[in-house]
């Protein structure tokens, strides 16, 4: 098995039983892991410290794997257990993860679905999908590649966080790790041709990448149109030189899709938690096609949410869960399972919810190491997020300051100006930043 079959099994297992993805400390152990890195090393190629990654996260991993793959599993036999595992790779889908489980605990945002299901459909299509973390972006982009290959079409689910530091190089480098995990995804229905490509083709990376798309991987007229979802897309933004050109080349497609029938074929799903805004309007994939913006769940939603998990509760009841974190998906969801599961009181989650003894304490630890790395860039945002969680309105912020806040999910906008976006933040935050001058 190689790495991406390994993360699919791993995927699968925990989606089935947690009803969640990999996050990202969980993928960093994963990969680091699979390549044999020791826990150093995994950390001097990420956000976290060694300590961490071997200490609280590792623990919790390795626990977790334990659990939902039925066998002890540790950094040194997660390969074997994978591969004997209950949960076999060859069931688990490459280009999409949806499984029975999730469906049942998944709450549609109407009308958003029916758009985006609508829209995948028209030739050519580009739906932007736009969100804070954790608010359900990849869920549904991984739902509307699913209705799409049920409809006949291809589809590829394309993680740009799984590429490694060295595919973001240079240009060309980049666009054959794009062209090469396209391909791997298409049920290895097709040979990777991107080397012959890139040898036999004039021009530069762009018309090479141009070439693959148009003579191999779109041309065939047997073969259906191509969903691609691209996912973690503001990875790219950290690569400037590469950063504009990709997303230049992802707006031409989309654009030649109204004169040449063969980009008709090619239906583009960007999923991103901010527009990347150092590009020609002219240029940009940001202000084409059909922009989704994700809300958060209504007092109805969680109360549908709260009943699918079998508690009977009131109005009463979700307004207190709702008063703590909002209709923050992710936020609910884990409050709901951790009481369902675990047997956990709503009035005890809710007492330690913002300490680090309760259930968001991973996710929370998460979002100040997040703050932490990004004060080297924007050396007040630590004081503006102060200023936010300790004011009794909503404050106005430098752009730049309220932008970075709101990239993070740690704020909501009203109007220009924001406030935290759940009590728990505001609370947490109030304790950790209460030094900060």
């Amino acid at each position: 098995m190689n790495f991406e079959e390994t993360r699919k099994v791993v995927e699968a297992a925990i989606q089935a039983h947690e009803h969640r993805h990999l996050n990202d400390v969980e993928l960093t152990i994963l990969r680091g892991s699979w390549e044999g890195l020791t826990y150093d090393e995994m950390a001097k190629g990420s956000q976290y410290e060694a300590n961490y990654l071997k200490g609280d996260a590792g623990y919790r991993f390795w626990k977790l794997l334990s659990e939902v793959l039925g066998e002890s599993v540790s950094k040194r036999n997660f390969r074997a257990v994978v591969e004997r595992s209950q949960f076999s790779h060859k069931d688990a889908t490459p280009t999409h993860s949806v499984n029975l489980a999730s469906d049942f605990y998944y709450v549609e945002r109407p009308p958003i679905e029916s758009l985006c299901q609508e829209e995948i459909l028209i030739p050519g299509a580009l739906l932007r999908i736009k969100a804070s973390p954790k608010m359900g972006k990849t869920e549904l982009m991984s739902r509307l590649i699913n209705y799409a290959t049920n409809q006949g079409y291809r589809g590829v689910d394309l993680k740009l966080r799984l590429a490694e530091e060295t595919d973001f190089e240079n240009l060309d480098k980049f666009l054959q790790w794009f062209c090469s995990s396209i391909t791997q995804m298409l049920e290895l229905k097709l040979d990777n041709k991107v080397n012959e490509f890139w040898d036999q083709q004039l021009g530069n990376s762009k018309l090479k990448c141009m070439a693959y798309f148009e003579d191999y991987l779109l041309v065939d007229e047997d073969k259906s149109s191509l969903v691609l979802g691209l996912d973690d897309l503001d990875r790219v933004y950290q690569y400037p030189k590469i950063a504009g050109e990709f997303l230049g080349l992802l707006r031409t497609w989309h654009e030649k899709a109204k004169t040449r029938p063969i980009w008709e074929r090619l239906r583009l799903i960007l999923v991103h938690t901010k527009e990347y805004a150092l590009l020609d309007i002219n240029q940009s994939p940001f202000n084409a096609g059909i922009a989704i913006e994700l809300p958060e769940f209504s007092l109805e939603q969680v109360k549908e949410l709260a009943k699918r998990h079998k508690l009977n509760w009131d109005t009463t009841q979700v307004e207190q869960l709702m008063d703590m974190v909002g209709g923050h998906p992710y936020l609910v969801q884990s409050a709901l399972e951790h009481i369902t599961r675990w047997g956990m009181k709503l009035e005890e989650l809710l007492q330690k919810a913002p300490t680090e003894t309760g259930i968001y304490s991973d996710l929370l630890q998460e979002h100040l190491r997040n703050l932490q790395r990004d004060q080297q860039k924007y050396p007040k945002l630590d004081a503006a997020l102060k200023h936010v969680v300790t004011g009794d309105y909503p404050v106005e912020l430098e752009l730049t300051l309220a932008s970075k806040l709101d990239e993070l999910g740690l704020v909501k906008w009203q109007g220009n100006a924001v406030e935290p976006r759940c009590k728990l933040y505001r609370l947490y935050f109030q304790e950790r930043l209460k030094d900060i001058q």
